[in-house]
């Protein structure tokens, strides 16, 4: 086997109602209160999840990165705490990510958030949602994010055209890293995940490790290719590039 990673592997720790996180969920908040911004978190709010965790991340493994807004979770420790996680989120909401209710965030208001952001904490970086990429150009994207440590916000579509189909793809966990067991989230679609490393076996299998839900979990890279020809489309099944080195990819 074969990975290329995140520098840190523990990611984003968080202490939720006592059990540490690998990531943030939406799930966290509140319903209690209709339409209530933790409402429309919980529903539709896995993009500004993936934002925020994106950027936390950036600013604990890189002091040039901390910023206001991150020190609200305090980015230096370890393991997080859920209050202070929730007051970023929620700040982040309200200044860089808004939600619409019932249909969330789609890659580009995620890239302009994320630009929103860099611009007002002049953070040099390179932004865009990376559409109409074939599997190849896919993974060369991710991997050389990963090798620049930054974490890949990726999207699994909604089925196109047909957005009520229900189609989706599976996630899986890895038992105690011997074999992919299939989850109870056997078929995901219209959600946002983030790419944490690749895995690569032999047979040419390749599994994305994942933050989703605030647990780790892997794709089949395959299947999720599969899902984008026959059930989604290549732009809103993408991910968000990120470089800090300025200039083209391709």
């Amino acid at each position: 086997m074969k990975m290329i990673g995140l520098q840190n592997p523990e990611y984003i720790c968080i202490n939720h109602q006592g059990q540490n996180s690998y990531g943030g969920s939406q799930t966290w908040f509140s319903m209690d209160k209709w339409m209530s911004r933790e409402y429309v978190l919980h529903k539709w709010g896995c993009g500004v999840i993936a934002m925020a965790d994106l950027l936390l991340y950036l600013s604990k493994e890189n002091h040039m990165y901390v910023t206001g807004a991150t020190s609200l979770a305090r980015g230096n420790h370890p393991v997080l705490e859920w209050k202070d996680y929730e007051t970023y989120i929620l700040y982040m909401m309200n200044t860089y990510a808004p939600v619409v209710p019932g249909s969330g965030m789609n890659g580009f208001a995620i890239a302009a958030a994320v630009r929103r952001y860099c611009i007002k904490y002049r953070i040099p970086m390179t932004i865009s949602w990376k559409g109409f990429m074939d599997d190849q150009q896919m993974l060369r994207v991710m991997r050389k994010m990963l090798k620049e440590d930054i974490p890949v916000i990726l999207a699994v579509g909604p089925n196109t055209p047909l957005v009520f189909r229900g189609k989706g793809i599976p996630f899986y966990t890895w038992k105690e890293k011997k074999e992919f067991i299939l989850s109870n989230n056997s078929s995901v679609h219209s959600h946002f995940v983030v790419v944490t490393g690749i895995l690569g076996f032999k047979h040419k299998r390749i599994m994305l490790q994942i933050s989703s839900w605030g647990q780790e979990y892997y794709i089949d890279y395959e299947e999720y290719r599969k899902y984008i020809q026959e059930e989604g489309d290549t732009l809103t099944s993408s991910l968000l590039y990120l470089s800090k080195e300025d200039g083209t990819l391709f």
